[in-house]
């Protein structure tokens, strides 16, 4: 990854519970390893200013909050949303939403998204649990993530299981944005194939 521009890279999900910060730490660790100093990570849980037992015995209004989160997405070109958890974390939610919007309208950037959970059906579906009544009331054997969410993020991105399944998915996005662009006056290799071929009037 020598000769390339760093990319900011956003890392959100739930941030409250101890085990939170051992995914995050791992998940960081396992990136800088890939990437180096061509990913420039943010974990608002490893923020100790806000965050953290100390951190959270600051003050700070909502406004105060959202403006901040804010600008670390705007400047992001990465936005790796970590969904885990029975209820999806509410404040990522918010960021896919508007990270979504900030690809919608033209930003060159991208969303990618986790979820660990080992209960997602399309992991664990089987016949075994349909005949056991796995439909019937009280039996749920599978796990749910709200399909707004998740559309927002397979819309321009996809969700994957495992931190490996995120890097691979991210190398190739860098690698896209790496590929040479076709300078303006030029004519693409595309564009002369079909003028040639206009020539035999088929």
């Amino acid at each position: 990854m020598d000769n390339q521009r760093v990319y900011e890279c956003y890392l959100a999900g739930p941030i409250f519970f101890e085990g939170d910060l051992y995914r995050t730490q791992h998940w960081v660790k396992k990136l800088n390893e890939e990437f180096g100093e061509t990913l420039n990570i943010y974990a608002p849980l490893l923020n100790t200013e806000i965050n953290g037992i100390e951190g959270k015995k600051r003050f700070a209004d909502a406004r105060m909050i959202a403006d901040a989160d804010n600008k670390r997405l705007d400047k992001s070109d990465i936005l790796i949303a970590c969904i885990d958890g029975d209820v999806l974390p509410s404040g990522t939610c918010a960021e896919i939403g508007k990270f979504h919007e900030k690809i919608a309208r033209g930003d060159k950037k991208h969303i990618v998204g986790i979820c660990t959970d080992n209960r997602q059906c399309y992991l664990t579906h089987s016949k075994e649990k349909d005949e056991g009544g796995s439909a019937s009331s009280g039996n749920q054997q599978y796990s749910y993530q709200n399909i707004y969410v998740t559309g927002l993020i397979k819309e321009y991105g996809e969700l994957y299981f495992t931190i490996d399944e995120v890097i691979e998915d991210i190398k190739k996005w860098i690698a896209s944005q790496e590929t040479p662009k076709v300078m303006k006056g030029q004519i693409s290799f595309s564009e002369k194939a079909a003028h040639k071929i206009s020539e035999y009037n088929f």
